[in-house]
Parts: C-alpha cells; sequence; structure tokens
C-alpha cells in the first residue's frame, strides 16, 4: 500500500514585499512622529506622502531609484510645510527663518532624545 502524498506546508509567513511596505510605513510614521509631536497628524503627513506617490505617473516613478528615498524627502516636506502652518506651542521653543530661538525657556532637545522616545 502506498502512503497518500502530503499537501504542501501552509507558510505562516507574510509576503516579502507585504512585509517591507509594513515595516516602510513604520519608519515613517515614527520619523512624522518625531517631528510633529502628534501620532494623529503624523499619521495624516505619511498618509500625504503615500497619496504624493501613488497618484504620481508611472513615467515618474520608473525615474525614482530610491523609492523610500522620496517618501522620506516627501514626508520631511509635508512635516515641515505643517510645522510652519501651525500656532506655535505653549513652552515649545520653536525658532524663525534666521535662526533666531524663541519660546520656551529650555534649552532645545538634544538630537540623540529619539531614542529615549516611545515607538509607535
Amino acid at each position: 500500500m502506498v502512503p497518500e502524498p502530503r499537501p504542501p506546508r501552509r507558510s505562516n509567513a507574510l509576503p516579502s514585499a507585504f512585509c517591507v511596505v509594513v515595516a516602510e510605513r513604520h519608519h515613517l510614521k515614527n520619523l512624522a512622529y518625531h517631528l510633529l509631536g502628534s501620532v494623529d497628524v503624523a499619521e495624516h503627513a505619511v498618509q500625504e506622502a503615500y497619496t504624493g506617490w501613488y497618484t504620481m505617473p508611472d513615467d515618474q516613478q520608473d525615474g525614482i531609484d530610491s523609492p523610500f528615498t522620496w517618501l522620506v524627502g516627501t514626508l520631511v516636506r509635508i512635516c515641515i510645510g505643517l510645522l510652519e502652518s501651525s500656532p506655535p506651542r505653549a513652552g515649545v521653543q520653536t525658532a524663525d527663518r534666521a535662526g533666531r530661538l524663541h519660546g520656551a525657556d529650555r534649552p532645545p532637545q538634544r538630537w540623540g532624545a529619539w531614542r529615549d522616545a516611545p515607538m509607535l
């Protein structure tokens, strides 16, 4: 008697392209959160960056060597635009276009302080 062949095992792993997109979105959302200080506004900024990418004509997309680099640059520009258009928050130090500091009487946060911030 010949045993029946076993069906192939189903992999529980997600497709790698999907995993890459999820990880990419996670990085973009963390970047936006650290720039903007709000989860909701960060999500909006990331959505705007992806909208820019997916509404771009195919011939323009084909001319971009690194889509992730394009998304990061676009996201940073969106965040800067949001920061420039929003009123200053109480207790937050801001700088004008000439680099003069205004606002809180405390020194600006260190660049490395992002390591202590919560991950989204």
